[in-house]
């Protein structure tokens, strides 16, 4: 997610690398420790003469406050703000506890290791702004025969972007973190002195590694573009793209979070900080749509962002791309949901709690630490910005309803053998009786509570629910000598009554999300009757097993390379 280089400068960099690789395969992992155990913890009073200093990291959604910056946002909103960036965190860390600014950049996930050091250091932090989440920049490539349900031996970076999305993905498909064997390394993504101290040459190094988490550059490089590794040009033989965050859109949050002795005694700049990003959003999101009328102010912004996160202002073929949708920008109404949890599960409180168990989990939190909410009213807001708005968030469609259900009636007919398997993340079965046609939420509400949760983590899958009836009857007919034609209309009967069923569980699932609260997009959601065609038990030995034939499954899918998302443009 962060430090991306465009996937032609990672694959010189990788055919530079492999000589060295070769020579030198011992790869440089690094011990898990605890942030309060790898930093000063001698908390220093915020002491700051002139300009403050705002870290950021190289990422696209960082390139808004540098439109802030040379837009001159902060000073209209009486800032005095300089940006510095530093994708080092240990080393941000440490310069917001020396008190050299009080602010710290990161990830949902990073601010809560940096957490467990504050906590040493007798001080929480305040998270005061969310900034984007990764929809597509991040991903996990699996060696051939491996993938999240097995995979044991497994590469990220230390103190870095991808570890609470690596815990989540697994907790999601029921793997115990005990189990897994996380091997951390220093850097995130390639260099060019073939240190072996990142995922990208670990993973071609070390044959060992199942599995690497890295951003999508990275990602393209080892599996030769996006298919499957041949082996050379920095490839991994055989290796594939297993998700990326266009799937798992709602796990890796990008914040500002501040010390909160700082906080508490300059409410007002940290508010006037948080609004100028807003604002920014709202400026750079403009620049974009009338890109070809501003071209000087664009390529102003991208020579700036390029100066601040490659130290030359000419590596703009490295920025460009970070604006190219992997980063989705969530703006005034998506801190709303963010920080007040309106409408969603996937809010910081929830984040928080799911982290911190992962991470105590990991040994990479000592024990539980608070991270605060600023607890702003976002209605003060509005006035100062263009497009937000008070009131109650109305969302956007994601997904191309019609489109979305003939992709997966395409794939069912042509893949039905594969259908089950190939795309599938998570699978969350309810069982029924046979004639039964009503799911009430009163007796289904904790499957329909987890289906909720992968579905609004994994926001960019699509949920399919799927109808499942036995085959017995089929059978039976045959056996006491029906027609070939009054078969088939069995089938067919058993198809359409297993759809209804479908459409029930849907109605009631979005019954439940209602009465829960959740605004969630039906559009995620598509239905298909499968009726005998898929059997759990082909042969049920058992009368439980007869029974587990009546199903109805939400099958999260990934379905990354079809065109089913929503594009308003396309409509003009």
């Amino acid at each position: 997610m962060k430090n991306p280089s465009s996937p032609n400068r990672i694959v010189v960099l990788a055919s530079l690398l492999l000589t060295t690789i070769a020579l030198n395969a011992q790869v440089k992992y690094v011990p898990l420790k605890p942030m309060s155990q790898v930093v000063s913890t001698s908390l220093k009073p915020v002491s700051i003469s002139g300009a403050i200093t705002l870290p950021t990291i190289t990422w696209g959604g960082d390139i808004a406050t540098v439109y802030a910056e040379i837009n001159g946002l902060f000073k209209l909103n009486g800032l005095d703000f300089t940006l510095r960036n530093e994708d080092n965190f240990k080393a941000q860390v440490q310069r917001c506890i020396n008190g050299e600014t009080p602010y710290l950049r990161g990830t949902k996930g990073m601010i809560k290791m940096a957490s467990d050091a504050f906590k040493a250091a007798g001080i929480e932090l305040v998270e005061i702004y969310q900034i984007s989440y990764s929809n597509g920049d991040d991903a996990v490539v699996f060696r051939p025969g491996k993938n999240i349900n097995n995979a044991r031996n497994v590469a990220l970076q230390l103190y870095g972007p991808h570890m609470d999305y690596a815990a989540n993905l697994f907790i999601s498909a029921k793997r115990r973190l005990e189990d897994i064997n996380f091997k951390y390394l220093e850097e995130l993504t390639l260099n060019d002195n073939g240190t072996n101290n990142n995922p990208v040459e670990a993973f071609v190094a070390d044959p060992a590694l199942d599995a690497v988490f890295c951003i999508i550059p990275d990602a393209l490089n080892l599996t030769s573009g996006g298919t499957t590794g041949t082996g050379s040009e920095g490839s991994v033989k055989g290796a594939r793209i297993g998700l990326t965050t266009k799937s798992a859109n709602r796990i890796i949050a990008d914040v500002y979070a501040v010390r909160k002795d700082y906080f508490d005694t300059h409410r007002e700049e940290v508010q006037k900080l948080t609004l100028t990003l807003m604002q920014a959003e709202e400026g750079l999101r403009d620049l974009l749509k009338n890109k070809a009328s501003k071209m000087g102010e664009y390529n102003k912004m991208i020579s700036r962002s390029s100066e601040l996160f490659f130290g030359t202002p000419t590596a703009t073929k490295d920025v460009e791309p970070m604006l190219e949708g992997g980063c989705e920008f969530v703006g005034h109404a998506g801190n709303i949901t963010f920080f007040t949890g309106q409408g969603t599960t996937r809010n910081q409180k929830t984040l928080d709690a799911e982290i911190q168990k992962a991470f105590i989990t990991m040994g990479v939190l000592t024990s539980p630490t608070n991270v605060l909410n600023a607890n702003w009213d976002y209605n003060e807001f509005v006035p100062n910005l263009k497009y937000a708005k008070a009131g109650a968030i109305t969302p956007t469609p994601r997904f191309d309803e019609k489109k979305v259900s003939q992709v997966v009636e395409n794939k069912i007919k042509a893949e039905s053998t594969t259908w089950e398997s190939e795309g599938t993340l998570f699978v969350v079965e309810i069982y029924f009786q046979p004639n039964q046609e009503n799911f009430t939420v009163a007796n289904y509400a904790e499957d329909f509570k987890e289906a909720l949760k992968l579905a609004q983590t994994y926001g960019g899958a699509i949920v399919v629910i799927e109808g499942h009836s036995d085959r017995g009857g089929v059978l039976k007919a045959k056996q006491n000598g029906a027609s070939s034609q009054e078969v088939a209309q069995i089938e067919q009967v058993a198809k359409n009554l297993s759809r209804d069923r479908a459409d029930n569980v849907k109605k009631s699932f979005l019954a439940y999300c209602k009465q829960s609260g959740i605004t969630f997009d039906a559009s995620q959601i598509t239905i298909v009757g499968r009726g005998i065609e898929s059997p759990k038990f082909l042969q049920p030995r058992t009368q439980e097993e007869w029974k587990q034939n009546f199903r109805v499954v939400f099958r999260v899918k990934q379905l990354e390379s079809e065109s089913i998302q929503f594009d308003p443009s396309i409509y003009k």
